[in-house]
Order: structure tokens, then C-alpha cells, then sequence
């Protein structure tokens, strides 16, 4: 039953998932695996490589290929609930019901269906519960710890949350501690071999596309620290514990958020219900499982989703991604609840109610497939290569195109690196909005760029001679307080800016014609926005990000008998 459960799951997430190129990091992560580079901190080059090795899948294009990794190791995290469920109940109807509530869920379905390495992370962590859970019901094994710390060291060339295992596994070595210090020498040097993945970087630094170039060890602990991202970094974010103790209020406030938009009401008697039973199953695994959750939840919110306000871009990139090993730890208290019920259903002697209401519950559980066939189906999700797309389009040869954000940048890098398109166009981004400071990362390979006719003057810090011949764009508007306004004007373009000398005047008259020249590629891209369901912060960012510019289309599109005048601002 499991295995045809796990290919209906497998067939809806394959119809949902994105058949271009998903928002956010996809274009990124398409870029590093492509070239087998290295993607943003902390460079995941275990993603990285499983990602290259899909890419020479003989169907579908490079995207697609590339989520079928998610798809997959979804689904084996499904069959590893599944495989814990039943350890804990030897109930298969519970257990599917287990797969079934996580498979629906908001956050789990939507990591499912594009580009990230989140279901890696998740199956991951699983791997390591599961054989953790194992110990507990078939005793010590030390086979177990080595595949254990292997795993808790691979997860380091993951995702570091995946590292937080180690909070359960330190609870579940207090029961076999002469067994776990005996085997410690080996399991050390297993722990490195799984580490010794991130040796990629260190190797492949320079020689495929690298968001953070890494030349020396230095470089390399850099990326592995996530220095850059400052009080976001692996060093920083562990100090949160500590600090603010009004902090957990705010983490419990959000992570039970994140729960209830996750799973229906009815749900959460069975979760607490499930707790208590596994306690009285064995006190062992009530406290393996506590800890698991505790870590996953009240711990990991902590860390990083304890404000007291968080935006909404919190709530999609933190809330959405990072917390599907919480909800992995509450479907199986779930699944244990509802076993605790058929348990106390088959102690009657209503047969058919033995059928009924597993079956009952589950089916009425999955109806939450049909939201998700809307709120998180990207199959349909063109927007973030059309808008793209039209900007690139739209310039001259031997532009330079200025970025700023997930979105524009990356969707630009896989354009021009993957896709081979416009790679007459040097790419920069933004190192801050109001910040001079450009960085040259899709003008690679900088050589010859800095050394060609057309783009020389620009590596000279003179923008001056490329702007006047209008081939200088910005994704976004140069505010007073970046230095670079003091030398450049906006001009609106085509879903961006062009930027010109402040006394280069150019008729209004020739900016309109160009619009209108490139109408047709803006409204595909705006039937797209209109028409798009699914519920993706940064697809949404895009479509709102897009319509001034197509506003100022509609402003220079002449009407021979207008009835009214359209102003813009």
C-alpha cells in the first residue's frame, strides 16, 4: 500500500513542480551545478553534485531534471515517516497516515516542487532518526552510530541545520554510554570522511562559477561560516540561545503559526495524544522523539524566528523552508495518536469500523491535495525566466545590466552561464542598494571583459561613455543615496532602468517607441502575473515589482480617440 501511495504523491509533485526555472535560488543553484561551482554560503556542495549528476538525465530540460531531486528524496522522506511510524506502532494504516499528513502539507509540498535543498536536508535527518529509533526497539548496534556520525557529518556539507541532531543523539547516548565512547575513535573519523565532502569547494573554488571565490583554506571558512551574512552567520546565530529570553515566548508564538497553517485543527489531539503514548511505550523513545522536536521547533525558532514582527519574506524563507524536520517530528506524534485510536476501535467488536475510520481519515485528510494543486503548483510559474527574459531582450548588444536581489541576479546568471542567452551583456550586482560598490559575477570570465573595446572603460570605473550610448541598466532605482546618482539618471525601460548622464537628454518621443517596440514580450509577461494561482512570495515581488513599468508601457502607447487622459507618477 505504501509503495502506491508514495508513486500518487510522486505523480502530483512531478504535475506541480516548476518546468522552467522556480523563483528564488533556482537560478543560482542551476548556474553552480551546472558548472560543478560552488553556490552561496555555505556553498552545499553535497547538493551541488547530486544536482550535476541529474543534470545528464536524458529528458526534460536542465530545470526540471534538477527538481526531480527534490521530488525524490521527498518521497524518500516520506517512506522513511512511513519506516519510523511503523517501527513505533507495527501499524500500516497509521504509518500511511503519517506519509499522507506531511505529504499535503503547505511547507512539505512546496520544498517538494522546486529547486532547493531542503527534502535533502529533510531525508537527511530522517536517516538519522530513523536509525536512531531503531537502537532503541533492536538495541545497540554499532553499525548504527557509524552510518549516524557519517550522516551528522555529511549534513555539514548540506544544510548546518541538519547538525542539530546532535541535541537527540546526545540524549539517546546518555542510555548507551560505554557503547558509544568505546566505538568514539572510528565514529571521529567516520564523522571527518562525511565532512571531507566540503573538500569541493576548496577544489572547485575557481574553476566552476563560485558566488564567493574560494583560493585558500581561509576563503574556504568564509563560505563554510556564512560569514558574510554577519549575525546570520553559523558562528553568530547558536549565540541567540542565550540571549533574549523573551525570544522563546515569540519562537513558541511562531513556530505554533507555522503548525497550524500547516495542518488541520483536528489534528493536534492526535499529536498531543501521540506524545503521551509514546512515553508509554517506551520512555526511551518518548525522549528521543521530544528531543527531536523540541530541537526542531522550540530550538531552531530560537535561533532564527524569534522576532516579535516578522515580515513577510521571514515568514516565506524562514518559516516555510527551515522547519520540515518539525513538521516531520509532528506527523509521527500524529501517526502514534491515531494508533492509540484504531487501537481502542479494534477492542470493540464493530469490524467495519476498523476499515472505516482509517480509511475515512485519510481520505479526508488528502483533501488538502486540491488546495495544494493551487496555493503551491508551479507548474505554470513562467514569470520569474519571462521577466527576465524581457529585460535581456530588450538591450542593446554589449549592454551592462546592474541587479539587485535573488530574483534578478540569479535568474540572470542562468541565462547567460546555462542557457547561453545575451552573453553579450555583462552582468553586475549590487553589493547594497545604496552602495556604489558593483560586483562582477556575471561577467565572467573577467578577462575578457575588462580587456574588450566595448566594456573596458566600464572595468575603469567610467561609466560615462557606456551610458550615453544607452547601454547602461539597473533592475532597480538609483535613490539619492547611492553615490552612483551623483554621475547617472532613471530612465524607465523595459521592467528596469536606464541609466544616463544627468544633462543627456533623450526625446520622450524615442522612449515611447522603444516601449511599444518590446509590448508584446511585457504583456506576456503581465498575462502571466495575472493568470499565476500559486501562493510564492517572490514570484509575487516580481509581478509588483513589474507593474509601474508596465503602467509607463500604457502611458506611451498613443490612442487615436482617447476618452480620458492616463496620468502617471
Amino acid at each position: 500500500m505504501i509503495f502506491i501511495v508514495l508513486a500518487f504523491f510522486s505523480f502530483l509533485y512531478i504535475i506541480a513542480s516548476t518546468k522552467v526555472l522556480n523563483s528564488g535560488d533556482a537560478g543560482e543553484f542551476v548556474v553552480s551545478a551546472s558548472t560543478l561551482g560552488i553556490a552561496h554560503p555555505s556553498g552545499y556542495p553535497l547538493y551541488v553534485e547530486i544536482l550535476k549528476i541529474f543534470s545528464f538525465l536524458p529528458f526534460g530540460n536542465i530545470s526540471f531534471r534538477m527538481v526531480i531531486v527534490s521530488i525524490i528524496f521527498s518521497i524518500f522522506s516520506l517512506y522513511l515517516i512511513y519506516r519510523i511510524v511503523l517501527k513505533i506502532t507495527n501499524d500500516k494504516w497509521s504509518s500511511v497516515f503519517s506519509v499522507v499528513l506531511l505529504a499535503v502539507s503547505y511547507s512539505f509540498w512546496g520544498q517538494a516542487v522546486v529547486i532547493k535543498f531542503y527534502p535533502l536536508n529533510l531525508f537527511i535527518i530522517l536517516t538519522i532518526l530513523y536509525f536512531s529509533i531503531k537502537s532503541i526497539f533492536d538495541g545497540y548496534d554499532r553499525r548504527y552510530q557509524f552510518l549516524i556520525v557519517f550522516l551528522l557529518g555529511l549534513t555539514l556539507s548540506n544544510h548546518h541545520t541538519g547538525f542539530m541532531m546532535v541535541v537527540p543523539l546526545l540524549v539517546l547516548s546518555i542510555f548507551y554510554f560505554k557503547e558509544v565512547l568505546k566505538n568514539l575513535p572510528l565514529s571521529i573519523g567516520l564523522f571527518i570522511i562525511g565532512f571531507l565532502v566540503n573538500l569541493h569547494m576548496l577544489i572547485r573554488g575557481v574553476k566552476g562559477f563560485a558566488v564567493n571565490v574560494i583560493t585558500d583554506l581561509n576563503d574556504f571558512m568564509v563560505v563554510f561560516l556564512r560569514i558574510p551574512y554577519e549575525s546570520g552567520s553559523s558562528l553568530n546565530i547558536p549565540k541567540n540561545v542565550a540571549t533574549g529570553i523573551d525570544g522563546y515566548w515569540y519562537a513558541i508564538k511562531n513556530f505554533s503559526i507555522i503548525l497550524i497553517n500547516n495542518f488541520p485543527a483536528y489534528i493536534f489531539p492526535l499529536f498531543f495524544l501521540g506524545i503521551l503514548y509514546c512515553f508509554k511505550i517506551s520512555k526511551k523513545l518518548g525522549l528521543i522523539l521530544s528531543a527531536y522536536f523540541i530541537t526542531y521547533c522550540l530550538l531552531l525558532a530560537k535561533l532564527v524566528f524569534s522576532g516579535s514582527v516578522m515580515n513577510m519574506d521571514a515568514w516565506y524563507m524562514g518559516a516555510h523552508q527551515y522547519f520540515l524536520p518539525m513538521l516531520s517530528g509532528f506527523v509521527i506524534f500524529s501517526g502514534v495518536g491515531f494508533f492509540f485510536i484504531i487501537k481502542q476501535i479494534k477492542k470493540t467488536s464493530m469490524e467495519l469500523l476498523k476499515i472505516v475510520v482509517p480509511v475515512a481519515v485519510i481520505l479526508m485528510v488528502s483533501l488538502s491535495i486540491f488546495e495544494r494543486l493551487i496555493d503551491q503548483n508551479f507548474n505554470d510559474n513562467y514569470i520569474p525566466h519571462t521577466v527576465t527574459k524581457t529585460i535581456l531582450t530588450s538591450m542593446p548588444v554589449g549592454s551592462v545590466y546592474l541587479t539587485y536581489g535573488d530574483n534578478h541576479t540569479f535568474q540572470s546568471w542562468y541565462f547567460k552561464y546555462v542557457a547561453k542567452y545575451r552573453e553579450d551583456i555583462c552582468s553586475n550586482d549590487y553589493f547594497s542598494p545604496d552602495k556604489e560598490i558593483l560586483i562582477p559575477r556575471g561577467c565572467q570570465p573577467q578577462s575578457i571583459y575588462k580587456k574588450s573595446y566595448i566594456f573596458s572603460d566600464f572595468f575603469k570605473d567610467d561609466f560615462l561613455n557606456i551610458s550615453k550610448k544607452q547601454r547602461m541598466y539597473s533592475v532597480i532605482y538609483l535613490s539619492k543615496n547611492n553615490p552612483l546618482r551623483e554621475a547617472l539618471k532613471n530612465q524607465h525601460w523595459v521592467f528596469s532602468y536606464m541609466l544616463t548622464p544627468p544633462n543627456f537628454l533623450i526625446p520622450e518621443s524615442y522612449i515611447g517607441k522603444e516601449h511599444t517596440h518590446w509590448q508584446e514580450l511585457q504583456y506576456f509577461t503581465m498575462l502571466d502575473c495575472a493568470s499565476y494561482k500559486a501562493d510564492d512570495q517572490f514570484t509575487r515581488l516580481l509581478c509588483n515589482y513589474s507593474l509601474p513599468f508596465f503602467a509607463y508601457l500604457a502611458k506611451s502607447i498613443e490612442v487615436k480617440n482617447p476618452s480620458g487622459t492616463l496620468e502617471y507618477d
